[in-house]
């Protein structure tokens, strides 16, 4: 990506896929997938929601080894559960001693939270699943993150559409955060929720750095809660707001609305600038206005952005 540094915007460039990419793995049933997941413990990423759903993948885990750089290759896929949304993949480091040190994958699969040991990548199936679990109400289960880098025990998970169908903790159509407990890889646990806005609207991505989780939530822009009380309250009772940004204020008067606007998903950046993408408005660059969190990864804090620019 340093190559796009030296460019000049007012003469594009059209890289050549022979002499300027590093490499290349375009095995993709119809060279089509979701999302890109990249296992930052191991030299590998995963595609996941590769198309169509009844190829022989069936749209799971599609495990890309990275080793070589040069020249990727695919040991093979996870099939068990079908279609996943999206996934984490780490080198487990939690209270479930049995699988430490395994390389252990949370799948978001529409209707479950679907656990895989990918440690073994070559066989068929290339891994195992050890668990799934649904929760009060799911309707479409679409991300999550672990609540910290190196202990692994509890992750937070956004659900997509349960606002829209107004159902569970979600039914006032403000976006729910779900709490998930992985004490027991074989057998994890939900264990509560918190609003991640005030307004209606609709949850999406979430990442968390240092304690906060920066949440994507549609028209109600990008909000950070920190959830490091999560350890000891695992209700998310103690879960509190750090700071947001709202990108879509035309729906404020209105307390919100269940619709597809705003904003999808942002970027973090050990400076501790975000980078926020919009569906209307191009993007924004935010951050947090006491800084908290900002070395050595991205914060907030201060319930106020203090710096924003459009890009």
């Amino acid at each position: 990506m340093k190559k796009l540094l030296d460019i000049d915007p007012q003469s594009p460039k059209t890289f050549d896929p022979n002499t300027d990419l590093v490499g290349l793995w375009d095995e993709l049933p119809i060279g089509r997938t979701h999302n890109v997941v990249i296992d930052w413990d191991n030299e590998y990423i995963l595609a996941v929601g590769a198309q169509p759903r009844n190829q022989t993948c069936q749209s799971g885990l599609q495990y890309i080894d990275l080793s070589d750089p040069s020249k990727p290759t695919s040991p093979g896929c996870a099939s068990q559960d079908g279609y996943v949304h999206d996934a984490q993949c780490v080198t487990y480091n939690g209270p479930d001693r049995r699988f430490r040190g395994r390389n252990i994958c949370i799948g978001y699969n529409e209707d479950t939270v679907t656990v895989y040991d990918s440690t073994l990548k070559d066989g068929n199936p290339a891994s195992e699943v050890i668990s799934t679990l649904s929760y009060p109400g799911a309707t479409y289960c679409h991300q999550g993150w672990w609540t910290e880098r190196n202990w692994h025990q509890y992750v937070l998970l956004n659900d997509e559409l349960d606002e829209q169908e107004a159902v569970g903790p979600a039914a006032s159509g403000r976006p729910v955060t779900h709490i998930i407990d992985f004490t027991d890889l074989r057998s994890p646990k939900w264990t509560g929720t918190f609003f991640a806005t005030d307004n209606k609207g609709i949850d999406h991505n979430l990442y968390i750095v240092d304690g906060l989780a920066y949440q994507s939530n549609y028209g109600n822009g990008i909000w950070v809660h920190d959830v490091s009380s999560i350890s000891k309250d695992p209700t998310g009772a103690s879960v509190s707001v750090e700071g947001f940004f709202d990108i879509y204020p035309e729906d404020d008067s209105v307390g919100g609305i269940v619709q597809f606007v705003g904003t999808w998903s942002h970027f973090l950046f050990p400076s501790g600038f975000v980078l926020v993408n919009t569906i209307e408005r191009g993007a924004f660059t935010v951050k947090l206005a006491s800084g908290r969190g900002a070395q050595p990864g991205p914060g907030f804090g201060g319930k106020s952005v203090v710096q924003s620019r459009k890009q």
